[in-house]
């Protein structure tokens, strides 16, 4: 996390700051005593963020394959992986492509790199249908056993299905549960956030900040799939990014002070 912050804000003590405010989060400490194996997919969501950090290198077409790569082995590390990881990579093509911040080739490396690693995880579920029917029915997507694949998907997309679905995204982002009942983040983050997210919408067009923000918003997407109550578990994937958005709070609470300073 420090060589990702020290990359992107280009200032060790930038780093030091976005890994110290990921070290205090405190869904992370509950979950390395509660159930470690749920911090799995966050090593291959730094290293695609690292990679991706890297795609104006020269070695770019390198670093592309290793991002997509990446991101289709964390498909295997979760059950909210196989929803997140893909999420990502739609994600990274929003932001860099119309930024021209990548090449097609680029691009096209990423997305087969993907596609390689995470080809056997499609290729299983194609497979062994029950195996996907059983995850539906334990996150109560839909009923399984009433309906298609393409019906589930048609009753999760229903106006009643993405208005359920809309609430428990809200409620994940309550401040109450992030810092309070669900004590997620570190708790000053409750400042830097709003500050880090001001100065990535007004000031800051780099595309690592714009899919650093893309992150911290779908953070919740795959807890939202199943409508029920937010569980702090299952929103690991926003302490990466909330400590990302949180550094460029500092950041911009620093210009702040100088500018009264002057």
């Amino acid at each position: 996390m420090y060589l990702l912050g020290a990359w992107m804000f280009a200032s060790s003590r930038f780093g030091i700051v976005t890994a110290g405010i990921f070290a205090l989060t405190p869904l992370i400490w509950r979950q390395v005593q509660d159930a470690p194996a749920s911090l799995y997919p966050l090593p291959f969501v730094l290293g695609w963020l690292w990679a991706v950090a890297h795609f104006r290198d020269g070695r770019a077409p390198w670093w592309a394959a290793v991002a997509g790569g990446l991101l289709g082995l964390g498909v295997y590390s979760s059950r909210a992986s196989a929803v997140m990881m893909p999420l990502y990579l739609v994600l990274t093509i929003a932001v860099f492509a119309p930024a021209r911040a990548a090449s097609p080739v680029q691009l096209a490396v990423f997305v087969g790199a993907f596609s390689v690693a995470a080809g056997p995880f499609a290729l299983s579920l194609f497979l062994h249908p029950e195996d996907f029917r059983r995850v539906v029915t334990a996150y109560h997507l839909y009923d399984a056993h009433r309906f298609s694949v393409l019906q589930g998907v048609h009753e999760m997309v229903s106006w009643v299905g993405l208005t359920a679905r809309s609430e428990t995204y809200y409620d994940y982002f309550k401040p109450s549960f992030l810092f309070l009942t669900g004590r997620v983040l570190f708790f000053p983050c409750v400042v830097l956030l709003p500050a880090g997210l001001y100065r990535i919408l007004i000031s800051e067009s780099t595309p690592l900040a714009r899919l650093s923000l893309a992150g911290f918003l779908t953070a919740p997407f795959a807890a939202s799939l199943t409508t029920e109550r937010p569980t702090p578990g299952r929103i690991l994937f926003i302490t990466t990014f909330a400590a990302i958005v949180s550094s460029h709070g500092v950041q911009q609470l620093r210009s702040l002070r100088k500018r009264r300073a002057s």
